[in-house]
């Protein structure tokens, strides 16, 4: 027993001395594969970073990666000490230091093989969840980290009795109108308020619209006649509802509460209020207490909208993708901009037409759109608007597009009337009847409706409208055409003649 204790280990430590070149080599050997396994590993990463489905790497990749770093870094070290004692394995081997660089170098032979072995992952990743997407319940809308967080402080404002102002603002085309909307929809399925009163306030809105607007929601006839007056009914008729939440889209300038009469919640009493607005300064003039932005996406978020729109899925090539990523930044987070030029570009099936997008947005410019007031993020959502016109494939289907903006700010556009208009201006050329126009008008419709540059109005079937922003670059478009486009934002002219607006040169 005895010789065993003393035996077994002499015979290890020369084991180990006399077989050291070999053990150094096969440290090489393992050294490449774990190279080679390493390099795959990576090379999977940056395929799966590129597919919608596997945007969150696995903890456990991210871990073996870290482990095969550090198992490199260790075999460097250990070759170093190798080389540094290179003479003396000729001159004076010393024995007891041999067999303790080996017995390391089997160690960490053992753990490589391992890594290598473990190497071979049946997920590399899997589809990123987006925080709080269980608050929106309308379909196709993208939760963001900064809607998410502004949806919670808003519903948190509107618990607090001390608050009545909320001010929600940012840059068009963001998203607030999507988040006001939600907000609405969550505090009626929780009964939060006995009636929830929803509306455009837009540039050009006066005092006496916004109070037929309220008054419709509240099925209140005015008695009066005079502002004042009927400032007066609505101020009472609001005082007796228990709790009524008021939200005031897309505001402008300061409007004085008491102008339009709408008392404030008091005792249970009166009206909480939220606006939105693209100025922050929009919400400290109107004395909002709760002030909440809300910002652009991120890259993450914003690539993941954009390959949704734009159906890029795992079959599109690497090339492609890779072209992608950077069109998509060219939209600087801006949902409205993302949407639309992923609508435009969802037919591009090769990396040439891919290209060809990219450096058109990169060469373009907008120097002369002077109610762009940001630098950056709005223009880049002007630039990437145009560029989806620019890509609808008939011309007819353009100047419908056109011709719906020359409708007011956030209107309600009338199919039929569109029809109309189109047949009297000889939209589409001298058509046989006007059930032929009707049928063009309603294809370039669907177009428009599949591109997200018209949308759908939620209230009553037949009619459309046009995103503030996207109006914006129809009109700048329409004024620069060489078209002849007289510019009008109303249609009274229309409505008199179906000439003097436009007249399309076919």
């Amino acid at each position: 027993m005895m010789v065993n204790y003393l035996v077994k280990p002499i015979k290890q430590s020369i084991r180990y001395s006399f077989r050291f070149r070999k053990i150094v080599q096969e440290l090489h050997e393992q050294q490449k594969n774990l190279k080679r396994e390493q390099t795959r590993v990576k090379e999977d990463v940056k395929e799966a970073e590129l597919q919608i489905q596997t945007q969150v790497i696995e903890d456990y990749v991210d871990e073996w990666l870290t482990n095969a770093e550090n198992a490199l870094n260790d075999v460097q070290s250990l070759v170093h000490r190798v080389e540094e004692n290179k003479r003396c394995f000729g001159l004076c081997p010393t024995w007891c230091w041999r067999y303790r660089l080996s017995k390391e170098i089997e160690n960490k032979i053992v753990y490589i093989s391992k890594l290598v072995e473990d190497s071979h992952f049946k997920r590399i990743g899997h589809r990123a969840e987006l925080p709080g997407l269980e608050f929106f319940t309308s379909k196709h809308i993208l939760a963001s980290k900064s809607s998410t967080a502004a949806f919670n402080k808003i519903m948190e404002a509107l618990k607090d009795d001390k608050v009545n102002m909320i001010g929600v603002w940012g840059m068009g085309g963001v998203g607030k109108t999507t988040l006001v909307i939600e907000v609405g929809k969550k505090t009626k399925e929780l009964r939060c308020f006995h009636k929830v009163i929803e509306f455009v306030v837009s540039q050009t809105s006066i005092i006496e619209n916004i109070q037929h607007k309220i008054a419709d929601f509240l099925n209140l006839k005015f008695e009066k006649t005079t502002k004042e007056g009927k400032a007066e009914e609505l101020w009472l008729r609001l005082k007796k509802e228990e709790k009524v939440l008021i939200i005031l889209d897309d505001m402008w300038n300061e409007v004085q509460l008491n102008e339009i009469g709408l008392p404030l919640n008091e005792n249970g009493n009166g009206c909480k209020i939220i606006l939105t607005t693209r100025r922050m300064t929009g919400c400290e003039s109107m004395e909002c207490q709760v002030i909440v932005p809300v910002d652009v996406l991120d890259n993450d978020e914003a690539w993941t909208l954009f390959r949704m729109k734009a159906y890029l899925d795992e079959r599109v090539s690497r090339d492609i993708i890779e072209t992608a990523k950077e069109v998509a930044k060219e939209c600087k987070g801006l949902p409205v901009a993302i949407v639309t030029l992923a609508k435009a570009l969802k037919g591009t099936k090769t990396v040439k037409g891919w290209e060809v997008a990219r450096k058109k947005l990169e060469r373009s410019r907008l120097m002369e759109v002077g109610n762009i007031e940001e630098e950056g993020e709005e223009k880049n959502a002007y630039l990437c608007i145009k560029m989806s016109y620019e890509y609808l494939k008939k011309e007819t289907t353009k100047r419908c597009f056109l011709l719906c903006a020359l409708y007011p700010e956030d209107h309600s556009i009338d199919v039929k009337h569109l029809v109309r208009y189109a047949w009297g201006l000889e939209l589409f050329g001298k058509a046989d009847s006007i059930e032929e126009v009707r049928i063009q008008v309603l294809e370039a419709i669907d177009y428009l409706k599949d591109s997200c540059l018209l949308l759908k109005d939620e209230d009553v079937e037949r009619y459309v409208k046009l995103h503030d922003i996207v109006r914006d670059v129809a009109l700048w478009i329409a004024s620069k055409e060489e078209s002849d486009f007289l510019i009008k934002s109303r249609l009274e002219l229309l409505n008199e003649s179906l000439n003097p607006v436009r007249q399309f040169h076919c």
